[in-house]
C-alpha cells in the first residue's frame, strides 16, 4: 500500500508497467518493484543497451522504481 503522498504521473505509470509486466497474483507490488530493480541493475552492470539514450533510460527507470519503493509500506 502507499503512503499518504499523492504519486507523480509517471510513478503512476511505472507502477502499472511493473504490475502488468509481473502477472502473478502472489507477488506484493513491493516484490515486484524490487525485482524489476534487479532487472535493471542486472541490464546496466551487462551493458544491455544499445546506446547511450537506453542507458539512460534504463537510469531514470531505475530511479523512479526506487522512488516507488521508499513509497510504499512493507
Amino acid at each position: 500500500m502507499f503512503t499518504a503522498g499523492k504519486l507523480s504521473f509517471e510513478e503512476e505509470k511505472v507502477a502499472k508497467r511493473v504490475e502488468t509486466y509481473f502477472k502473478s497474483k502472489e507477488m506484493t507490488l513491493h516484490e515486484k518493484l524490487f525485482n524489476a530493480m534487479l532487472i535493471a541493475q542486472h541490464d546496466l552492470e551487462a551493458h544491455n543497451f544499445a546506446n547511450e539514450d537506453e542507458r539512460m533510460k534504463i537510469i531514470h527507470f531505475k530511479k523512479v522504481v526506487d522512488s516507488l519503493l521508499k513509497k510504499i509500506h512493507v
